[in-house]
């Protein structure tokens, strides 16, 4: 869905918008939910890749469903650490690259030995370029065009002074 901006007002900062946008991905109430968002998110002809293997839109819905069968109770929850963007124009935000780093909690995962499942969180690390698809000025037409991501998932620790020195590469993370 493309959003009408107010009269005379940049778009929301590249930042603004990643963060809004993606965790309407992972945080949404349902799977058509999660659907739509990534629908709104990403172009249809999206250039993606995941811990160095090429990955098209298709592959980021089948990825975030399975991340949602494999949540807790509570759903999915994105935290943002670290975010860094550079606007082609200033300005107006339509187009640039952002860069970013966040986790997400809620992720339940059989871990081979265990009788039960463990909590963990997914590490992501994310490189995107942002375009807008329409040439009218007045609409929010911005989606991710290009996307780099390595992601990992660690095992939430048990009590605080355990540490987890090992992780579960994420092959099939978004």
């Amino acid at each position: 869905m493309f959003t009408t901006p107010s009269t005379n007002q940049r778009l929301p900062t590249l930042t603004e918008w990643s963060v809004d946008h993606i965790r309407s991905v992972f945080e949404a109430p349902s799977d058509s939910s999660a659907l739509q968002a990534i629908s709104e998110t990403f172009s249809t002809d999206l250039s993606a890749s995941v811990n160095g293997k090429p990955l098209n839109r298709s592959g980021v819905e089948n990825l975030v469903l399975a991340m949602r069968r494999a949540a807790t109770t509570s759903g999915l929850k994105v935290d943002w650490e670290r975010t860094l963007e550079v606007p082609d124009d200033g300005r107006t935000n339509r187009d640039g690259s952002f860069g970013g780093f966040y986790t997400i909690s809620g992720l339940r995962k059989q871990v081979p030995g265990s009788c039960t499942p463990m909590d963990f969180i997914r590490q992501k690390t994310v490189t995107v370029r942002i375009e807008s698809q329409l040439n009218d000025q007045n609409l929010d037409s911005r989606k991710i065009v290009s996307l780099v991501f390595v992601a990992t998932d660690m095992p939430v620790p048990s009590s605080p002074s355990e540490r987890a020195g090992t992780h579960i590469p994420a092959a099939q993370a978004v």
